[in-house]
C-alpha cells in the first residue's frame, strides 16, 4: 500500500483538508491502495522516511528535503489542492508518483 504523508504548521486545519481533498479525489477516480494521513511539521522529521509521497503546504526546509532526496520520497506541492487554484496540477503529479511506484 502507497502511503501519503501531508504536513503543515499544526497538523491540524490546512493537512487534515489537504487529505480530505486528496481522500475525495481517490473516491471520485476509484483509485485505491493509498493511505492518507496528516502531521504537524515538528513531527515530520522522524516519520517522513515511512512515506512514499510527501504533499506540503509550506514549502520544506533543508533537513526535509534532504530526508526526501535521501529516501526517494515524491515531494508534491499541495497548495493548489489547498487553495482550491488549479488543483489538477497536484493531483497529477500525485498520480505520477504513485505510477513511479510501480516502475
Amino acid at each position: 500500500m502507497a502511503k501519503i504523508i501531508v504536513a503543515c504548521g499544526s497538523g491540524v486545519a490546512s493537512s487534515e483538508l489537504v487529505v480530505k481533498h486528496i481522500t475525495d479525489f481517490f473516491e471520485d477516480h476509484h483509485i485505491t491502495g493509498v493511505e492518507v494521513e496528516a502531521t504537524d511539521f515538528k513531527k515530520l522529521p522522524d516519520i517522513l522516511a515511512n512515506y512514499d509521497v510527501y504533499v506540503w503546504i509550506a514549502r520544506p526546509n533543508e533537513e526535509i528535503q534532504t530526508i526526501v532526496d535521501r529516501y526517494g520520497i515524491a515531494s508534491v506541492n499541495g497548495l493548489p489542492i489547498f487553495t482550491g487554484q488549479s488543483p489538477e496540477t497536484s493531483y497529477r503529479d500525485i498520480i505520477t508518483a504513485l505510477k513511479n511506484m510501480q516502475s
